[in-house]
């Protein structure tokens, strides 16, 4: 019988010794911060996570707030251009402090200025992860079939 690997434990999963990426069938990208995310560390988190989503119809964020510190100006310009690319249908954020509310609230909402598709794309804050990904399922039922 095989092991689950932890994927946040995983060191390829690492960006800037902070923060964590990876993805999850069928289609959620997770993220976790670590504290502030500089423009590279958006930039690198990007590359990633566009990777991710080539040849993917559907995907879900589950962003895990609770140290986000900031996000680096010209890394929320870069996060809003790029990500209006991938097929979004829903931003599950959890455990936020209200700062990190107010920043991805603020860089979820400009991601959906540059959405032909932005009712598709809603954001949700929760206090648990269970919750978050509860209000995933139920997304993915919706665009299920």
């Amino acid at each position: 019988m095989a092991i689950a690997r932890d994927e946040r434990s995983n060191p390829a999963n690492l960006i800037a010794g902070k923060h964590i990426t990876y993805f999850e069938e069928p289609d959620i990208i997770y993220m976790r911060f670590g504290g502030a995310a500089t423009t590279e560390d958006s930039l690198e988190l990007l590359r990633r996570q566009i990777a991710m989503s080539e040849g993917r119809k559907i995907l879900f964020f589950l962003i895990d707030a609770e140290d986000l510190e900031n996000i680096a100006p010209e890394g929320r310009k870069a996060v809003a251009e790029t990500l209006k690319e991938i097929p979004l249908r829903g931003m599950a954020v959890i455990k936020a402090p209200l700062k990190a509310k107010v920043v991805t609230k603020l860089v979820i909402t400009a991601i959906n200025l540059f959405r032909k598709d932005s009712n598709l794309n809603p954001i949700a804050f929760f206090d648990t992860e269970e919750e978050g990904r509860a209000w995933i399922a139920s997304r993915r039922k919706t665009f299920a079939g």
